[in-house]
């Protein structure tokens, strides 16, 4: 069976995966509106932007989440660590 080891701050992700010697990440992204109700008796169209981070290795996943305003920011400084980063979307529509 796999344990799963959450991260809080992406620093601290990205310095275990150095550490592990983990190279992949996928990049699991939401970009979308959604409807979502705010109040008791309102419903609005939100702007959802998050990304879960997730990285495998010897029976553990590694996972970062995060709600981002600018993905492809937090992507690029993945590729810029030297990670090779898959993108996923996860929209719902």
């Amino acid at each position: 069976m796999s344990a799963v080891q959450e991260f809080n701050t992406l620093d601290g992700f990205i310095s275990e995966m150095k550490k592990l010697e983990i190279t992949k990440i996928a990049f699991s992204e939401v970009n979308e509106r959604r409807a979502e109700q705010t109040k008791d008796d309102l419903l609005e169209v939100v702007v959802i932007r998050e990304v879960t981070l997730k990285s495998y290795k010897d029976s553990v996943i590694y996972k970062y989440f995060e709600k981002n305003e600018n993905l492809n920011t937090l992507y690029d400084r993945l590729v810029s660590e030297g990670f090779e980063v898959k993108r996923i979307n996860n929209n719902i529509t």
